[in-house]
């Protein structure tokens, strides 16, 4: 396979990322093979060593691909029905296994192996297996049903692996060179030609052969073909996932005009050397290019490689067939001229943009709106100065003018000849002569510079209106660019998002398809067609909610006796709603069918013993349906070629985690079962509405507060120490609780009150709406409405899940902003004790995702009775990181944790992990599980390694895997202690102390 040094370097972190769980899973898979031995344990173990030696031939690790083929070739055998599995076969097996296992861990852990050794050792075992299995070894491979996988294997592959080989190519189309297209689109298309022949899948064969030969005949056409190629590939898997199990789509005609078109050119070569009798030297295609063929077998073997998951930038996606929504006339071909020029090509109406080149200048916006506020706030004050400016010179001109009248009056003739006698009379009785006449000149100065600081002061005037004139035109000009700014912030928004509708109208025809080939009718409703939604998060939402519409088509509606016999409609109904709740994206999958049956998931998780009967038992609804989200659990008994209830699950919430979101599950036995996803916003520019508390300027989001008002004094009642709204008029009047703002928000400090004097009106109330209820917020000033940026307020500050970020507002000050329906639900959560908070949980759905960080906003210091006094003192303070993908188990640790005194921090995965580290320097111990997203429990045992000061951290494991292997590759990693779930809290809690005890 050509592999491109560059997709190697992109792709060896999800090999690091993929390969301990593979690792894992055979394992299990080999501990329980001889006592469990069945289909689809052994299709379990082939499909895993299968996977990891596509990784690793992807990824160039040789040695471990060899020994997983050869493995995979063993459990190639075991899948004949009369085989025998004896103690020796077993032992070989995990010997074998050993030689995977090594190579394995020495690149996971940075380490190094003797390779020549490993496959001497391996060659040699698998030598002594091939004896024992005998006949059974080398036979044509027994391929399984999709009822005895439990899964149908087709949908599976075009589901997860053809779906990412072919984001890869749309990604390396937007930004790639046309070599490096060239190079990937090859490897692709090999791959899906071995897929194809092993699905039996002709059609899909067809247009991947095609591309081949188009890119060995026309290497200078590479994007035309890679675009034309990608186009047929994505409707052929769009037909498999649709339910096409025979053709898989077929090469238009123009990729096929591509790959013939040389046959052509070669002929008129050939006639015109015949018929001119010439011998001309014509270089052959095989000595320009080299001689090309295709090792299909090799290829086949090695098509499972599309399994490997891949995170890839979502990028927006022009139709290639907006190039060739015409035929193209045909040419006669020259032999002088073999290829068609480069006019006949029309150029593409759109181009692609990268989400991360729309991110940069979302942020930019966000700036710019920023700095627009600040401006629109400096020429508001600036023209109000000038203004006063202008009103101060004209006072004063005023005050000039009563001067000079007045000096004007005391210096008129009549006043100064009677000065004048009287200074006569003076000076005669005095001996006294003056020598200097200036008294007799001063007046004429006087008036002089009155008159002088007269004009100036009029000079000033006018300087003053010309500054006014241009402080309003800069106002206007402010103004138009805000407006400018609004629109640039229209057409990009416009440019990123798209409407839902395009993803569901996918799902009609996948379901008509589906009701044909099973006879089952079907009504789908589609509501929030028209709620707008990120591109990069629509493209990713596919993949989950066609998994949860086939669950609901397949398993959760009843076969048409059934829905008679409980008197429901013949036809089943899947209702699909999108709306935007607050500051989240929530989409609701419903199915009117049969619903879950709690005892049939208690019964089959004690059957996969799972968990024990007296722990299935004591499980309540909500625990029950979390094991619905395990990898492969199901509760169907029979399972066809469609997911069975559960199946897929795991992958949902998977999705769905990387997109920061979350699913819960709302299910009535024999009545339905709702699938609510919830996906946070990723709001940046939005309209806030300013409110001030306690010399603290909070934000609210403006689509959360329904209305604002100063109620009058007879509005307001008190209540047994809580304060109502008499809200409505007569009939329709209603009390709506009042709450403090400063009072519900949660701070480690009291907050600052204000020093004003307690007034004696009502103060201004924020009427939200949460759920069907009205609630009031009592803020002690009201600012305004503005449209400010929201930013994040990243790792460092652990903030309740209520606040949405920051903004910064025109006069430069910081707001919190505020989800005032998240808040509500949390105070309202505080009224009720353990028992009526579980009540309140089932009848109302949560607004929430599961947040990666609950700060500690109130601590208990009770002791607990395990741990000795010392330890208490230990414990006093002390700094906590608990990382695991599970919310629950997030929750639970965190809450022992914090019973005992502790600070606790938490992150959802190895990487959130590290970025909490580095903002909070002073962690003493970091509790941490094993299988996450992104990063694994592995992966941050071996990174922290490389950052200084957290490898001094103790770290304490908590799996669920109780394997020796895990515990050791853990602990060999850098782990302080391993411990295994379900665990004893008293247990936990003196384990966590005697570990702060050590590290002190």
């Amino acid at each position: 396979m050509t592999q491109d040094p560059t997709i190697r370097e992109q792709t060896y972190p999800y090999f690091l990322q993929e390969a301990p769980e593979l690792l894992q899973a055979l394992e299990q898979g080999l501990l329980n093979l001889r006592e469990n031995w069945g289909i689809n344990q052994v299709n379990d173990l082939m499909r895993a060593t299968h996977t990891l030696k596509g990784a690793a031939t992807s990824v160039g690790l040789e040695t471990i691909a060899t020994v997983a083929h050869s493995l995979e070739d063993i459990f190639k055998a075991l899948c004949q029905p009369d085989v025998v599995i004896d103690p020796e076969v077993e032992a070989l097996l995990f010997e074998g296994f050993e030689c995977l296992r090594l190579p394995l861990v020495a690149e996971l852990t940075g380490g190094s192996i003797n390779q020549a050794e490993i496959l001497d050792r391996a060659a040699a075992i698998f030598a002594r297996l091939q004896e024992k299995l005998g006949d059974f070894f080398g036979r044509e491979a027994y391929l399984p049903t999709s009822a005895e996988l439990g899964f149908d294997l087709t949908q599976s592959l075009f589901e997860i692996g053809v779906t990412q080989r072919l984001e890869q190519i749309a990604t390396i189309l937007d930004n790639g060179q046309p070599e490096e297209i060239a190079n990937l689109l090859r490897t692709q298309a090999e791959v899906f030609l071995g897929l194809a022949e092993s699905l039996n899948l002709p059609g899909f064969g067809a247009i991947a052969q095609t591309v081949l030969t188009a890119l060995d005949n026309h290497p200078d056409q590479t994007v035309i073909i890679a675009q034309l190629a990608l186009r047929d590939l994505q409707a052929g898997h769009a037909a498999v996932l649709a339910g096409d199990r025979i053709q898989g789509g077929e090469p238009s005609g123009e990729l096929q005009q591509l790959a013939e078109k040389i046959t052509e050119i070669e002929t008129n070569f050939v006639t015109s050397g015949l018929e001119t009798g010439n011998e001309l030297d014509i270089p052959t295609l095989e000595s320009i290019w080299g001689q090309q063929t295709i090792p299909v077998e090799p290829i086949i073997e090695q098509h499972i490689e599309e399994f490997i998951q891949y995170d890839s930038d979502v990028t927006v996606e022009p139709d290639p067939s907006a190039v060739y929504n015409s035929p193209q006339p045909k040419q006669s071909v020259s032999p002088f001229n073999p290829l068609p020029p480069k006019e006949q090509v029309s150029p593409s109406p759109t181009v692609r943009v990268s989400v991360k080149h729309l991110d940069q200048l979302n942020y930019s916006i966000g700036e710019l709106v920023t700095n627009q506020n600040h401006q629109s706030l400096q020429a508001e004050q600036l023209q109000a100065s000038s203004k006063t400016l202008l009103n101060q010179i004209k006072q004063h001109q005023k005050l000039l003018i009563q001067l000079q009248d007045q000096y004007k009056r005391q210096a008129s003739p009549t006043t100064a000849r009677k000065k004048a006698r009287k200074a006569s009379k003076t000076m005669r009785s005095s001996s006294i002569v003056p020598t200097h006449s200036h008294s007799w000149t001063q007046p004429s100065d006087n008036a002089y510079l009155i008159q002088s600081l007269l004009d100036h002061t009029v000079q000033l005037a006018e300087t003053a209106e010309a500054i006014d004139l241009l402080t309003r035109a800069s106002q206007q000009t402010s103004q138009k660019q805000q407006q400018l700014l609004k629109i640039t912030q229209g057409a990009l928004i416009e440019a990123r998002m798209l409407p839902l509708g395009e993803i569901f109208g996918r799902f009609p025809q996948i379901l008509q398809q589906l009701e044909t080939l099973y006879n089952k009718p079907i009504s789908l409703q589609l509501h929030g067609n028209e709620v707008l939604v990120d591109k990069a998060v629509a493209e990713k939402l596919f993949d989950p909610l066609l998994h949860l519409v086939r669950n609901a088509f397949d398993h959760g509606i009843e076969p048409v006796i059934v829905r008679q016999q409980r008197g429901k409609p013949e036809k089943g109904e899947i209702k699909i709603s999108a709306y935007h709740q607050s500051r989240y994206l929530v989409i609701e999958v419903q199915d009117d069918g049969n619903g879950l049956d709690f005892d049939q998931i208690r019964k089959r998780a004690v059957e996969r013993q799972l968990i024990s009967l007296e722990q299935a038992n004591s499980l309540n609804q909500i625990q029950l349906i979390d094991l619905l989200f395990e990898p492969g659990f199901s509760t169907a008994s029979q399972v066809n070629d469609l997911s069975g209830r559960g199946i897929g699950l795991d992958v949902v919430r998977n999705q769905l985690k990387s997109l920061r979101g979350s699913i819960t599950v709302d299910s009535e036995l024999h009545q339905g079962t709702k699938f609510i996803l919830q996906i946070p916003l990723s709001l940046t520019i939005a309209q806030l509405f300013i409110c001030e508390v306690g010399y603290k300027t909070y934000a609210f989001l403006d689509d959360a507060v329904e209305q604002i008002l100063i109620p009058r004094s007879h509005q307001i009642q008190e209540r047994n120490g809580n304060k109502f709204l008499r809200w409505g008029k007569e009939m329709d009047e209603k009390l709506v609780p009042i709450y403090s703002l400063a009072s519900i928000l949660d701070y480690n400090s009291p907050l600052p009150l204000s020093h004003s004097p307690t007034p004696t009106s009502p103060l201004p109330v924020l009427l939200i709406r949460w759920q069907d209820a009205l609630f009031g917020l009592e803020v002690e000033q009201i600012i305004g409405e503005q449209e400010l940026v929201i930013s994040p307020l990243g790792s460092m500050i652990a903030a309740p899940n209520y606040v949405h970020g920051a903004s910064i507002l025109a006069s430069g000050q910081l707001a919190l902003v505020i989800d005032g329906g998240i808040l509500l639900q949390k105070v309202l959560a505080k009224q009720y004790d353990e028992q009526t908070s579980s009540i309140w949980a089932k009848s109302i759905p949560s607004l929430l995702p599961p947040s990666p960080k609950q700060p500690l906003l109130t601590q208990s210091h009770s002791v607990v009775p395990a741990l000795s006094a010392s330890n208490s003192d230990v414990k006093a303070g002390a700094r906590i990181l608990i990382i695991d993908d599970s919310l629950t188990t997030r929750q639970s640790v965190a809450i022992a944790l914090q019973k005992a005194g502790y600070y606790v921090f938490q992150a959802q995965d190895g990487h959130k992990g590290l970025e909490q580290f580095q903002h909070l320097s002073d962690i003493q111990l970091v509790i941490c599980d094993i299988e996450m997203p992104r990063m694994n429990g592995f992966e941050f045992l071996r990174s922290r390694q490389q950052i200084p000061g957290l490898a001094d951290i103790p770290v304490l494991i908590l799996s669920s895997q109780s394997s020796e292997k895990h515990r050791l590759l853990a602990l060999q990693l850098g782990a302080t202690v391993y411990m295994t779930k379900p665990y004893m809290e008293q247990k936990l809690l003196a384990m966590v102390a005697n570990l702060l005890e050590k590290a002190r």
